[in-house]
């Protein structure tokens, strides 16, 4: 609040403290433990007391830097999103999400909008093989490593480096990029959401320490991908040691497993592929499962404990999984398999055409492999060579988003490589009539000048990325064309994009100086709110960001009483919408408050956002609006 009007709001110019917000929660749960509007740590470890752990004797993983890591989640950021309309497409329709940026200060500027919002999020980070790279981190100053990095500044123009295990600290780099990431990611998740993240050996059991101090152990479950699918060339695989690396690995990081609910999933054509008939059974292949126990596993007192005879003659004596009765029947009908010869251990016949649904398996074969999804990518940019090398299948990423039990949900890919994630979402939306969308985080990293892609043209991943959703989102409306045809509302292919910038308003410089002249400098930059280089529609898209509105609101312009003012949209059409918030954002052009007066009486919006240089100082003006909102009950907002 104003200090000088409580019945005006400010907005900040960060994003949200976490350590703060930490504080209030505890400042409920606790009061004695706050004093002076500050944690007591001493009587906070009093009332805990016997819940305290040894303090000099902890399990967990620790490594140099881990507190930096840590305070990199909490530390606020004044990065925004400014948006690329010339980069997107369909951008007044769609509902999906593609930011160029570092995910680290991306996934802070998200928070408020998604905050317990996201009920999927997979990536598919840096391994750490020696031969990826690590987000140039600076946790002090985050937010400027990243532009100099993209060369939105001048000065140090920063590259992303390999992570080799010459360079020292080699698992410490690592850990220090993905901790605060996932902090905040989990952040975002529903209390029933999950994410998955893929990795490989490197670096399995570190991912696998810090996702149970973040997520809590009981939360954090674990699935083996063999990746050589079927026509892969696995004699190309490179050996390992003595052994040959056929698997990855998914982590499955639960907000709260006991909340979390997967759906079962179709059995998959490649399963039913290896059923057999070795009876030449007229009803058709089927797949051998168990009907009895071991003679040494057999409870002898249980009622299934019986004795049967093969079609040979030979008795079986066991514990079975049916009744008596019920074995004869399936016997009779045909449904034991008692061996090629008719003299082996007794086996049911399930047969193909009665395989429905089955769980999700924390081992999963026949889910595509990178080597034939570089194929369809060489296939899809109709290159003689794939623009992106190792992506993850396209099938890999849909059987994630099958087991989730909805079809309308946001998926969040912050290390989102070649846009597999938003392939996925889409070619699965055709398939089974979902309205599933997609936010999609890439840095602009450069590609190599030596590859296919550099030399048809695209300088960065992210090029890469949207093309390859262009080019799938065509080819899926094609091959789905019957299918599309039926939807109540057209397949979303569109994204609109947005890049990492910092904020568009000024700000004041912390770095101690005792020139005079400097300050005043500083001082007099801090009169005007916003950067005169800054567009409406940038003011727009980060006072919305800073107000919690999703990227994805419609907005259009109105013009009032001779203003041009901007107003929210929430529905099908202009006509019909529920309107929201109305912005005022041009600082140059003083108001009357005749005009401002027509903006709230003929928009009625709920919010009214002016920029506070708007008034330049005439706080009549200011106090007069202060009331005509009060009586049209408008909340009045100044940035």
């Amino acid at each position: 609040m104003n200090d000088q009007n409580t019945d005006i709001y400010e907005l900040s110019g960060k994003s949200p403290e976490f350590r703060t917000e930490l504080a209030k929660q505890l400042e409920d749960l606790v009061p004695e433990a706050i004093a002076d509007g500050k944690v007591d740590v001493v009587k906070l470890k009093e009332l805990l007391a016997e819940d305290a752990g040894d303090t000099n004797e902890r399990f967990g993983l620790f490594w140099p830097g881990k507190k930096h890591a840590m305070r990199a989640a909490q530390d606020p950021t004044t990065a925004t999103l400014k948006p690329a309309k010339e980069l997107s497409k369909d951008w007044d329709t769609t509902q999906n999400i593609f930011i160029e940026g570092d995910n680290l200060e991306v996934l802070k500027v998200l928070q408020k909008q998604y905050h317990n919002s996201i009920k999927m999020i997979y990536i598919d980070p840096p391994y750490n093989t020696g031969k990826d790279f690590v987000y140039p981190d600076n946790f002090k100053e985050g937010l400027q490593n990243y532009l100099e990095f993209s060369k939105q500044v001048d000065e140090g123009n920063k590259k992303i480096s390999t992570n080799t295990e010459t360079t020292g600290r080699y698992h410490s780099n690592w850990l220090n990029m993905m901790y605060p990431r996932l902090k905040l990611a989990r952040n975002l998740m529903t209390d029933d959401g999950v994410i998955f993240i893929s990795i490989d050996d490197a670096e399995q059991g570190n991912l696998r320490k810090i996702c149970e101090e973040i997520f809590g152990e009981q939360n954090v479950e674990l699935m083996i991908w063999n990746k050589i699918g079927t026509g892969s060339s696995s004699e190309k695989m490179k050996l390992i040691k003595r052994m040959r690396r056929d698997h990855e690995y998914i982590f499955c990081c639960y907000r709260n497993i006991d909340r979390a609910v997967f759906s079962k999933i179709l059995v998959t054509r490649e399963y039913k592929q290896k059923l057999v008939n070795k009876d030449n059974d007229p009803r058709g292949e089927y797949k051998l499962g168990s009907i009895a126990r071991s003679e040494e596993l057999s409870n002898r007192n249980s009622k299934n404990y019986y004795t049967v005879k093969s079609p040979t003659g030979k008795e079986w004596t066991r514990q079975f999984l049916k009744p008596f009765d019920e074995f004869q029947s399936l016997n009779n009908d045909g449904r034991i398999f008692w061996g090629n010869d008719g003299n082996q251990t007794p086996s049911i016949k399930i047969y193909g055409n009665e395989m429905g649904e089955i769980y999700l398996s924390s081992i999963l074969l026949d889910y595509g492999s990178a080597t034939l999804e570089n194929k369809r990518l060489v296939d899809l940019f109709a290159s003689p060579e794939t623009p992106f090398s190792n992506p993850k299948p396209i099938k890999l990423i849909k059987l994630l988003l099958q087991v989730m039990p909805s079809n309308n949900l946001t998926v969040l890919d912050f290390f989102s490589g070649s846009g597999t994630t938003a392939h996925a979402v889409m070619q699965l939306n055709a398939e089974d009539g979902g309205s599933r969308r997609h936010i999609q985080v890439q840095l602009p990293e450069p590609t190599d000048e030596k590859s296919e892609a550099y030399k048809v043209g695209y300088r960065k991943i992210s090029d890469i990325a949207r093309a390859r959703i262009d080019k799938a989102g065509e080819k899926i409306k094609e091959g789905f064309a019957d299918n599309l045809a039926e939807r109540a509302s057209p397949l979303d292919v569109g994204y609109r994009t947005y890049k990492l910038s910092d904020t568009n308003f000024r700000k004041w410089q912390g770095s101690a100086t005792s020139d005079l002249g400097e300050l005043q400098l500083r001082l007099d930059a801090m009169r005007e709110s916003a950067d005169d280089n800054a567009s409406e529609e940038d003011l727009l898209v980060e006072i919305m960001l800073k107000m919690g509105l999703p990227l994805t609101s419609r907005t259009a312009e109105r013009e009032v009483s001779g203003l041009t003012v901007h107003q929210v949209l929430h529905g099908a059409d202009d006509e019909t919408a529920d309107v929201q918030p109305v912005f005022y954002l041009n600082e140059h052009t003083k108001p009357t408050l005749e005009q401002l007066r027509a903006i709230v009486t003929e928009l009625t919006p709920s919010k009214f956002v002016i920029l506070d240089d708007a008034f330049q100082g005439d706080n009549e003006l200011k106090t007069n609006l202060v009331q005509t909102c009060k009586s049209y009950d408008v909340e009045l907002w100044t940035v």
